[in-house]
């Protein structure tokens, strides 16, 4: 399994609630630098999967498991890991844990889908993503 760096970001006052307590769509903030530092580290900015590979990566599939309250000022820390390659699927977890103690406050999955740039249509993982996504 490829697990990319960790991207530890803190928890804003834009993103809590009135309760103090991080608002459910925040999550996706730190999902998302996550899934970019994974893709980047292989050496695929998005940048470079449109314009060297002819794709764009969509998301079709998003689950949130919500263990705990994230609030005010916490550091995050959230990597993603890749868990299956389909032929024109890439599936991904994202662990989102507490800095300071460790704990596991959410559970992401997302699910990816290769599109061809120009048609919007589904297409196969091209081979130089799908080899990277392969590496030991």
């Amino acid at each position: 399994m490829i697990v990319g760096p960790a991207v530890v970001q803190r928890v804003r006052w834009s993103d809590v609630d009135k309760m103090n307590v991080m608002y459910y769509g925040a999550y996706l903030r730190h999902t998302d630098a996550a899934e970019s530092e994974f893709f980047r580290t292989l050496g695929f900015t998005y940048d470079t999967l449109h314009e060297q590979l002819g794709i764009w990566l969509a998301r079709v599939n998003l689950e949130v498991r919500y263990v705990a309250p994230a609030r005010l000022d916490d550091d995050l820390a959230t990597h993603a890991q890749l868990t299956k390659i389909g032929a024109s699927s890439i599936h991904l977890t994202f662990p989102i844990e507490r800095q300071a103690d460790g704990k596991r406050l959410a559970d992401v999955r997302l699910v990816l889908a290769a599109l061809d740039a120009t048609t919007l249509k589904a297409t196969r993982i091209p081979d130089p993503l799908r080899n990277a996504l392969r590496a030991p």
